[in-house]
C-alpha cells in the first residue's frame, strides 16, 4: 500500500477554517462577521489571495495564531502574507499598511487592496442607513472609519501602483 502525502490545503478547507473561527462574530453592521472575508476571498485573482482572503482576519480576530494555521496545514506562501496582513494594536495603523505596501508580498498587498475596497464600499452603504436612521453618532464613527479606508488605500495605491477606488 502506497501512501500519498497531500501538501496543499484547498480554498474549501481555508474557508471552513474560516467559518469555524468566525463563528458567532457580528460585524459593525450586524452582519456575520464572515461574509467581510469571503467577500475578499472571492475578489482574489488566483487561488493564494482567495485562501489568504477567507483566512485574513482570522489571526488578528479570533483567539486562532500563525502556528495554529501552520497545524492546520495552512501553506506557508499564505502564512507569509497573513503574517503581514495581521495588525498589531499597538502599530499606527498607516504603518502597517505601509508595511504591507514596501514588503513586495503581491498576495499582502492585493489582498490588503480588496480588504479596504470592500470595508470601504460596505462602509459607505452603512453610513447610508445610519443617515436615513438619523444615528449620528454611528455616522461620525463610519464617517472615520471610510476617510481611513480611503486614506490608506490612496497609500496602497501610490507605493504599490494599484487602481485606488
Amino acid at each position: 500500500m502506497t501512501l500519498i502525502s497531500r501538501c496543499s490545503m484547498t480554498i474549501e478547507e481555508t474557508l471552513q477554517i474560516a467559518l469555524d473561527a468566525h463563528r458567532g462574530q457580528k460585524d459593525l453592521d450586524g452582519r456575520p462577521a464572515l461574509l467581510h472575508p469571503i467577500a475578499v476571498g472571492l475578489m482574489g485573482s488566483n487561488d493564494t489571495e482567495i485562501m489568504t482572503g477567507f483566512l485574513h482576519d482570522v489571526v488578528e480576530d479570533t483567539a486562532l495564531t500563525l502556528e495554529d494555521l501552520r497545524g492546520k496545514g495552512v501553506e506557508e506562501d499564505v502564512l507569509a502574507a497573513l503574517q503581514l496582513l495581521t495588525h498589531d494594536d499597538g502599530q499606527n495603523y498607516f504603518e502597517y499598511v505601509r508595511g504591507i505596501a514596501e514588503s513586495g508580498n503581491i498576495t499582502a498587498i492585493h489582498v490588503k487592496t480588496n480588504d479596504l475596497r470592500h470595508n470601504l464600499e460596505r462602509g459607505l452603504k452603512t453610513y447610508a442607513r445610519a443617515e436615513e436612521q438619523g444615528d449620528t453618532a454611528m455616522m461620525e464613527r463610519l464617517a472615520r472609519i471610510n476617510d481611513k479606508h480611503r486614506k490608506a488605500l490612496h497609500l496602497l495605491s501610490c507605493r504599490c501602483g494599484t487602481q485606488s477606488v
